[in-house]
């Protein structure tokens, strides 16, 4: 079980940059104005959330392991999986919030409509970029996942296979052969679940869930069996 010790110096520890609170900020104000001025679609306040995210839950660890920052909290633990579980809660905590937030601000803004943020291919989206950032920083330090999605993005972009994958993800058919054709596009680039207004199949919503659950595990294993050696810092 996660203790409250873990939660509360891991809030400390790590801790979102002030810059990362501002756009988070910010999006919540864009959104909000977006609701009072055009409440029929909010999809850009959370596709940019998204890819924010990537940097948000990228907060990194065996880098500070080495230099002893987390000694504190696992000196003398027979098992490290509590500690990897808050970890994780408190690194995607403030992405999550604000998604919150902001479809809060969609519902109240569409005259109580549900939100596409709490639509069930939204929170794939949201939950497994959150889980796929924070496990793919671990081994790393702070902001690796969100650099690498970024360069990936650009990249898909700038060769033109960006379009390629919206169009793999628009023609997706609840078919087992369909799911897996399209599947690729949304674990490449989650936005599309958000950014198209078409609705994937339950079966790869449900894939996607899988995949996010299956990165945390990836994290947590990590933390959990490797033996990070300190570093002489002085």
């Amino acid at each position: 079980m996660t203790g409250p010790s873990d939660l509360r110096v891991l809030k400390v520890l790590v801790r979102p940059a002030s810059s990362l609170l501002a756009a988070n900020a910010g999006i919540v104000v864009w959104a909000a104005y977006l609701a009072a001025t055009a409440p029929d679609d909010l999809r850009g306040p959370y596709v940019v959330l998204l890819l924010l995210q990537a940097f948000t839950a990228s907060t990194g660890y065996a880098a500070r392991a080495r230099r002893g920052h987390f000694d504190r909290l696992l000196t003398g633990r027979l098992t490290r999986r509590p500690f990897a579980a808050a970890h994780a809660a408190v690194s995607v905590g403030l992405g999550i919030s604000t998604w919150v937030i902001v479809s809060l601000i969609d519902a109240l803004g569409g005259g109580m409509h549900w939100p596409l943020g709490l639509t069930p291919r939204a929170l794939a989206a949201v939950t497994y970029i959150s889980a796929v950032a924070w496990a793919f920083s671990v081994p790393f330090s702070k902001y690796a996942a969100g650099v690498v999605w970024l360069l990936a993005t650009i990249v898909l972009a700038g060769s033109g296979r960006l379009l390629g994958l919206r169009t793999a993800y628009a023609a997706a058919v609840g078919t087992w052969d369909g799911i897996r054709h399209a599947l690729p596009a949304a674990l490449v680039f989650p936005p599309l679940l958000v950014g198209e207004p078409s609705a994937p199949p339950w079966g790869m919503t449900g894939a996607v869930f899988v995949a996010a659950i299956a990165a945390i595990a990836v994290g947590v294993a990590f933390i959990a069996r490797t033996d990070v050696p300190l570093e002489d810092t002085e």
